[in-house]
């Protein structure tokens, strides 16, 4: 456990005292900043449309299911961006400098490299989850209309988290197999967009086929948390993608210390 914590400081480190993680918070913060902004604005004009035409639908202008919840919502594919760049570094480079060779020489196994790491980068979500809670902090603060369900937001971000740790586990794999931080962030990216492309299909069929797709969707299990409700199918889901992605890493990096 020393070990895995070592490796985890390490590499905060070389998160924080590098571009990657304040460009990674920096691209963030503007997609995300734009879509809250975007909606926001809609919510706005809509109570001006309802207050001079009809006030009496005031009272169904819900703050965090027309702003908050998309919102959530938005930021999930924002993700499928953004974690590419957060993990593509954490393995490939060490294979690309040579240091690589130097960690494995010491009493450190793959699965202490595996975790620490990984906690790393889930640092690095953690404080871009913690970004999207200052939107809802502001309304909170300043806002004339509109009340926020802070069940709903806390749900949102556990769901948002859970999904970005899902997406990790998969850049950590890749960049476990790879010299090039490029082409890691490339598989990454691809498997992503599959994951979130697949609900698509979804749409075009009927029955068992439908289901089938709905359920690979990474996208569509991140629904019931914008709207507050915990099921365990999507708990299951998001798990299921970080222990086989972590899996698949030690795996990589167990075979590749015995070559």
């Amino acid at each position: 456990m020393r070990n895995a914590i070592a490796i985890f400081l390490k590499e905060v480190r070389i998160y924080f005292t590098t571009p990657v993680a304040y460009v990674a918070f920096t691209v963030f913060t503007i997609v995300s900043s734009f879509l809250f902004l975007r909606l926001l604005g809609s919510f706005q004009r809509n109570v001006l449309l309802h207050t001079q035409r009809n006030p009496g639908l005031l009272k169904y202008m819900n703050f965090t299911d027309q702003v908050l919840g998309p919102l959530i919502h938005n930021i999930a594919v924002v993700l499928v961006f953004i974690v590419p760049f957060i993990s593509m570094r954490l393995i490939a480079e060490e294979r690309r400098s040579g240091s690589y060779e130097l960690l494995m020489s010491n009493p450190v196994t793959p699965a202490q490299i595996t975790f620490g790491k990984y906690l790393s980068a889930l640092l690095v979500l953690a404080t871009m989850m913690l970004l999207v809670l200052v939107y809802p902090l502001l309304v909170s603060a300043y806002a004339e209309v509109g009340h926020v369900a802070w069940e709903t937001v806390l749900s949102g971000l556990l769901g948002l988290f859970l999904m970005g740790a899902a997406f990790v586990a998969i850049g950590l794999f890749f960049s476990a197999v790879t010299r090039s931080q490029i082409v890691a962030a490339a598989l990454t990216f691809c498997t992503l967009l599959m994951l979130w492309m697949v609900g698509w299909a979804a749409v075009d069929n009927t029955g068992l086929t439908r289901e089938v797709l709905n359920g690979l969707s990474a996208i569509e299990h991140i629904r019931n948390f914008t709207v507050g409700r915990l099921d365990l199918r999507d708990l299951v889901y998001y798990a299921s993608w970080m222990v086989f992605g972590l899996f698949l890493t030690h795996r990589a990096l167990e075979a590749q210390r015995w070559r």
